[in-house]
């Protein structure tokens, strides 16, 4: 999927490269290859550029938007990665593999811990700490209790996003009632994005795109910021999916 809003980040997706590499070192060789796995895997590219969006809307500065992207990309690497450990009846093999994928999984859990230390946004621990129970949550619905698909997406990947529109307004220091407003925000972009990647979900993808639109607009009536990334971020991927939609039905 080509994104245009990511053109107005290409400047600070390239620095996010850069920060990324920097916060695993002196890993970076051997974590690179599971990064190089995930070229395909949609949540991957774009969370960065939504984590980006979402910070700048909210005010922060360029710097602290780019560290959270980096923050961000790990929580999602580590989770990607412990994942590759499975249990004795999937077969898991007590080996060498096993060891480097649980050792590498909890560095990366480390480097989120550490990130938040540097850039004095620790106090969002237990957000990280609630999001990373519930995509482990999540993991069980998937492997152990035979999950839909709807079910998997909304606990091991929507999290994330709601995260980060979450911590987004809390650094922001608005208040309880509007943080819960941007959550919401994330759910919805969040379903959207995941439930568009599949033409059977589609319906539910607009759905979702809606609810966010709705909530942007309230929040937006207060700011009144125009044409931001994340606006575009929204009208585009509403957009694209919608367009898919009518090709098949063409």
């Amino acid at each position: 999927m080509n994104l245009l809003f990511t053109r107005d980040l290409k400047a600070e997706l390239a620095d996010l490269e850069q920060v990324f590499k920097h916060s695993l070192l002196p890993w970076w060789d051997n974590i690179n290859n599971y990064v190089g796995k995930l070229k395909d895997d949609l949540t991957w590219t774009i969370l960065p550029s939504v984590v980006m969006s979402i910070y700048q809307y909210t005010g922060h500065s360029r710097q602290l938007s780019i560290a959270m992207s980096s923050i961000f990309r790990n929580s999602y690497l580590a989770h990607r990665v412990h994942a590759l450990v499975k249990d004795d009846e999937e077969g898991q093999q007590y080996d060498q593999d096993l060891q480097f994928n649980i050792l590498i999984g909890d560095y990366i859990s480390g480097r989120v811990l550490k990130g938040l230390v540097e850039t004095k946004t620790d106090h969002l621990l237990n957000d990280f700490a609630e999001m990373t129970a519930e995509i482990n949550q999540g993991m069980v619905i998937k492997h152990k209790l035979n999950g839909s698909f709807i079910q998997i997406v909304e606990t091991t990947r929507v999290p994330l996003y709601v995260t980060a529109f979450l911590t987004a307004a809390k650094l922001a220091g608005y208040d309880a009632e509007c943080c819960e407003i941007y959550r919401q925000m994330g759910y919805h972009l969040g379903m959207s994005i995941e439930l568009g990647q599949d033409p059977v979900f589609h319906q539910q993808a607009h759905d979702h795109f809606h609810k966010c639109e709705q909530l942007f607009l309230k929040t937006n009536n207060k700011r009144n910021v125009s044409n931001s990334s994340l606006e575009k971020a929204i009208r585009e991927l509403h957009d694209h999916f919608f367009s898919m939609e009518e090709s098949a039905v063409v």
